[in-house]
Formats: C-alpha cells, structure tokens, sequence
C-alpha cells in the first residue's frame, strides 16, 4: 500500500431504460502515483474470456505522475492480435504547473438484461474492499442512472459507526471494525440494519495473527485473521434465524481475490469441534469464495476474514506450503482468542455434552448433603461451596453453588492445554502436595476408580 493519502472513486453510470442503446459506463480513479501501461497487459486474459457483445476489450487510460508536467491519455485494445497496434496515444493536457498524480481507466460494456447483476456484483466486491480500511485510502462508490427526467445517483461512501482509526492503527484493528460493520450490514446489502448497530457490543470476536518475521527465508509474510460471531438474542430481531453458512473473506496483499486451495484446505481441517462449532461441509463456488457450511449451529451469524501480504511489495511469495502453515496457525490463534474471551459460549462439543448432565448431578450432591444426618459434614461442604452458616441454606441455594462451580471447571478445562496441566479442584481447599500420602485410615486398595469424576 502506498505511504500517500491516496483516494479510490468507482463510477457506475447505466441508462434508465434497459432497451436503450446506451452502454453502460464504468469509471476507476484514483489519485495515487499514476500507472504504467505495461500494468494493464495483465487484463489480456479477461479480454479473451469475456465475449466480445458484453465487451469489445477497449480501454480509455487517462494517467499522470506527480513530476509529469502532462497528463497522458492512451486507447488499450486488448482484442487486437498485433501488439503495436494496441496502444493509440491521445490528445496530451499539460498540467500548467499544477502537482498532482492520479489514473483513471474508462470502459464501456454492454447495457443487457444482467446489468443488474454487474452493479450488484460490483457493490458486494465494493463492500469487501472497505472491509480491510486499508490506511491512507478512502473509497467511494458511485452508481448513476441517466437519460431521464428522474436521474438518479447512488452513493456508496466509505464509512463507520465504529471508532474512528488513527493512520497509525494497525492492519488488524482496521479489519477487526471493518469486518464489525460488514457483519452489521448483513453482508453484502447496502444499507446497515439499525437494530443491529444499536447492539454492535454483542459482537464476540477473535483475533488471530501470524508471520515468518523469525525466518531467514522468505521474511515478510504476514496472515491475520477474524472471526465476528453474532448469537442469538431477542433484541436483534434481523437474526432470529441462523445463518447455515458462512463466506469467508478472503485477501491477497489488500484486494479482495478467489481463496486459494491450500487455505481452502486449512479451514475444512480446522477442529472446529473444539470451538463448539460443527462444520458439515465447504466448497469454493463458481467466484472463487470459501462457503463453509454448518451443522446445528448455535450462532445466529458467523463471519470470517482471512488477510495475507507481504511486508514489502518487492518480495515474493514462497508458495502454498508456507501460507497453508501461517494460515493455519493465525486461524487457531482466533479461535483461541474467541475462546479464552467467551469461554461458556464457545465450549467444545464434547463440553456442550458434559455440560448437559451438571443440573442432574448438582442436584444429586446437593440431596445427599442436605440429607446427611452429620452435621460438621453438612458444614464443611456448605462452607467449601462459599456460603455462610448464617444463610438460610437451602436445596436450591446448595444445587444453585454447585453448578456455578462445575460450570467454571468444565469451562476452564475445555482446552487440551489445560487438561494435562492445570486440572483444578472443584472445591478452594489446600492442595495435597505429590508428595504427600493418604491418611493411614484409607487404604488406597479401597479407592474405587468410578469415584474419581473427571470434569
């Protein structure tokens, strides 16, 4: 990305009659430091692919730098077979020692029945560029309709309910809010919901990065990852319903591009399980877009952001190998970030099973302490669930305290780390040391293995 405050205008300009003779017109202009002809020899492939009554691969090149004392103009005819006849130099502008750097490409399709369609591909393409708030570029989007007495001009700015970020915000965090808002507008549509901006706090989001910065070889790559989940809640009445899929957002150096295979292969081997989502399936559709399908899912919306770039645009990517790997760990770390912030929501699906059978069994503890006829037992266990001998110590209240407290175990050990290193006790009581042997009273050949419960 550029150093300099750069601006990105795409105009769309259609006739009001979809019979009429009018082309449709698309403009792309920007104020960076002009362009190189050489630059649009890579748009020979859609030239080809592209049929020649939708475009006849024309291109109207308007470009300057800032110590270019003209303004150049160029027609690029990418369907023409010999190579010096492509470029026709136009009338040339002399800037009257005025400073300033820009390109503006022009070209002109066909004004048929899908052209809707065009625009709204265009806008959803739009909405997934303002997604990465890329810093020092500002984007807009303007779609005219022209030729009548109701002209009338759509106007697709770039903006932001969330806080406002400093140019020296990081890439993450401008991902993290334009990715906020993308979920806010429910995708692709144009207009946010005003139920859902109200509640953007109910957001949950996980966050992961990862980089070959430590590497001698191949230094630069960076991958950052988003997760925004949206669950369920009576006050956001725009997600009642569960979304069953997600698209994943997938970028390449700050554009919006196809998913390659090897992340595509990543995310489909993530162990969704263990973050309590259950992935039925995903394909790449006809666009190149990572759909990942879910089984019973519990949240109302999830939505996924997957950035990689390179530190400095003169390096080189190394291959699939290596983005597959950083991919993989910067999706995990997300995970884990959404975990450790929201861990009762995001518990594994073996936790979600153990979870189910805690009331039952608080409430067959409970029973038989307040069915003992031994007082200091009662006491003792009333005094290790935290509640006071004052207290009208009730069924409820002990059934109540004990699944709180079983609730925080399972959710504190839902993780393989956690499990193998830090299993608590259920109770705040003096840990035996490993040292340490049982009282003489107990023989340990008497110790039944089905006492010992696992949370």
């Amino acid at each position: 990305m550029s150093e300099s405050p750069c601006r990105l205008t795409v105009s769309v300009k259609r006739p009001a009659e979809p019979a009429s003779p009018s082309q449709l017109r698309v403009s792309v202009s920007d104020t960076g430091m002009g362009s190189k002809l050489e630059e649009f020899q890579e748009l020979n492939v859609l030239a080809r692919e592209t049929p020649v009554e939708k475009w006849d691969g024309t291109l109207l090149i308007t470009t300057t730098g800032i110590n270019d004392d003209a303004i150049y103009r160029y027609r690029f005819n990418l369907q023409e077979e010999i190579s010096s006849a492509r470029f026709t130099k136009l009338a040339t502008t002399y800037k009257s020692h005025a400073q300033f750097s820009g390109t503006e490409v022009c070209l002109c399709l066909s004004n048929e029945a899908d052209a809707d369609d065009f625009i709204m591909w265009l806008v959803g393409f739009f909405h997934k560029i303002l997604v990465l708030r890329a810093a020092n570029l500002a984007c807009e989007l303007f779609v005219e309709q022209i030729g009548n007495a109701e002209s009338r001009s759509v106007c697709l700015p770039q903006d932001s309910d969330d806080v406002h970020h400093s140019v020296m915000s990081s890439n993450s965090d401008r991902l993290v809010s334009g990715l906020k808002d993308y979920a806010l507008s429910h995708g692709n549509t144009c207009d946010k919901c005003d139920t859902c901006i109200l509640n953007r706090d109910l957001l949950k989001t996980g966050i992961g990065a990862a980089n070959n910065a430590q590497r001698r070889k191949a230094k630069g790559l960076h991958v950052e990852v988003v997760l925004m989940i949206a669950r369920e809640a009576s006050d956001l009445s725009c997600w009642t319903v569960n979304c069953p899929s997600t698209q994943v957002l997938y970028f390449e150096d700050f554009v919006p591009c196809p998913i390659s295979q090897s992340s595509f292969d990543v995310l489909v081997s993530i162990d969704w399980q263990s973050y309590g989502f259950k992935l039925k399936g995903g394909y790449i559709d006809d666009e190149g877009n990572a759909v990942l399908e879910w089984d019973n899912i519990s949240f109302a919306r999830v939505d996924i952001a997957i950035h990689t770039y390179l530190e400095c645009a003169m390096l080189e990517r190394q291959g699939s190998q290596q983005d597959r790997h950083f991919v993989r760990k910067a999706v995990k770390s997300a995970l884990c970030h959404l975990k450790a912030d929201h861990a009762g929501d995001f518990l594994s699906c073996h936790g979600q099973r153990v979870l189910e059978y805690v009331p039952d069994l608080a409430e067959s503890i409970a029973g038989l302490i307040l069915s003992s006829t031994d007082k200091e037992f009662q006491d003792e266990c009333i005094t290790l669930l935290g509640l006071g001998s004052d207290q009208d110590i009730s069924e409820g209240l002990v059934q109540s305290s004990m699944c709180e407290k079983m609730v925080s175990i399972i959710e504190l050990n839902d993780t393989k780390e956690n499990v193998e290193d830090n299993a608590p006790y259920l109770f705040e009581c003096e840990r035996l040391d490993e040292d340490s042997q049982l009282d003489e009273d107990w023989d340990e050949d008497m110790i039944d293995e089905d006492m010992v419960f696992d949370f």
